[in-house]
């Protein structure tokens, strides 16, 4: 449960950065490729820009899964273990990229896969110092009250109801309490939230659709 745990909070940390470097490359791609279909020069950037973004998202799936399965290690590369092949074949290589569903799902999972990296980077890079902090709230009262001046009572009595009638030490003692609480609940916390973004990352790809590498489903074509 530790080591999985572990990887979870691994593969959380890294959804941010991928989901930057799959933002910058959709919408770049899009953006540089469709104003230049015009003049031709558009349409392998285009072809470019939707493999690379299906490569992307086929990789993160395959790291999910393999979290899932119990091994991590896939899941600690923020780059694809294999860089898009690509190969420019004519009008027939992006007519067969606009046919395929996974174009469009690697489209938009590097669009949705920024605010998704942000909320698993933001509550992997929370959740530990929270609970570790809130556990040491004991000392930081003793030390805060002998070094610091300021009125240790000064509490809101609508907001802090459960703690009113309590001294500055027991109210650090109830914390240091839901500190450890979190801290044993932190390795199911953080398997949830990684259960979540697999679903996600699932969801997202179409896993029970037939998902193959770009360059194979154009040879096949």
């Amino acid at each position: 449960m530790l080591r999985r745990s572990i990887n979870a909070w691994k593969m959380l940390m890294l959804s941010l950065p991928k989901g930057i470097i799959a933002f910058v490359i959709a919408i770049t791609g899009l953006c540089v490729s469709l104003p230049l279909v015009i003049i031709w020069v558009g349409l392998p950037l285009l072809a470019l820009t939707l493999t690379w973004c299906r490569t992307m998202m086929i990789s993160e799936q395959k790291a999910a899964e393999a979290w899932s399965h119990g091994k991590g290690g896939a899941s600690q590369h923020i780059m694809p273990d294999h860089p898009a092949a690509f190969r420019w074949e004519g009008l027939r290589t992006l007519g067969y990229q606009l046919r395929q569903g996974q174009s469009y799902r690697g489209i938009l999972y590097s669009i949705l896969q920024l605010p998704a990296g942000i909320l698993g980077f933001t509550l992997a890079l929370a959740l530990p110092p929270v609970a570790i902090s809130a556990l040491l709230s004991p000392v930081v009262q003793r030390v805060s009250s002998s070094v610091f001046s300021y009125d240790q009572n000064m509490l809101d009595p609508d907001v802090f109801v459960f703690l009113s009638g309590t001294t500055p030490d027991e109210r650090s003692w109830i914390v240091c309490g839901m500190g450890f609480v979190l801290l044993l609940m932190l390795p199911l916390l953080l398997s949830g939230l990684g259960r979540l973004y697999t679903a996600w990352i699932n969801m997202i790809s179409g896993t029970h659709q037939d998902v193959k590498a770009p360059l194979e489903v154009l040879h096949n074509a």
